[in-house]
């Protein structure tokens, strides 16, 4: 019970607004038709899934965004200055920043092409 309150007290509108859109419950049927126990539990569930409000809050998302709308947004972007606007979490500036040089990417991507083999049957 009092996870759950620190979790209403600290996050009202989000918890709200996952208990009512993806389970079907409001802040107001805690303690009647909506045990606490049974609202931990939920909102265990909730904060693992970014599609959902809170768990897209808690990992720091600008918005939630399901599985497949994160692989459809991927798929229609290809300029990284869009894709840093749309996407909901914040894109690093570019692939530079773990350290690789140009010559380790393009040895990177040779490997990765000769692994790559096409077998007719």
């Amino acid at each position: 019970m009092i996870s759950v309150a620190r979790l209403v007290r600290d996050r009202r509108r989000t918890v709200a607004r996952t208990l009512r859109e993806t389970f079907g419950v409001g802040l107001s049927d805690l303690g009647d038709g909506l045990t606490w126990g049974e609202a931990r539990l939920l909102l265990e569930e909730a904060a693992g899934d970014p599609s959902t409000a809170l768990g897209a809050d808690l990992a720091g998302w600008a918005y939630p965004a399901t599985t497949p709308l994160l692989i459809s947004l991927s798929a229609q972007i290809n300029d990284r200055s869009a894709a840093k606007r749309l996407m909901p979490w914040e894109m690093g500036s570019s692939g530079m920043e773990h350290g690789a040089s140009d010559e380790e990417l393009a040895a990177a991507q040779a490997e990765l092409n000769a692994g790559i083999v096409f077998a007719t049957t």
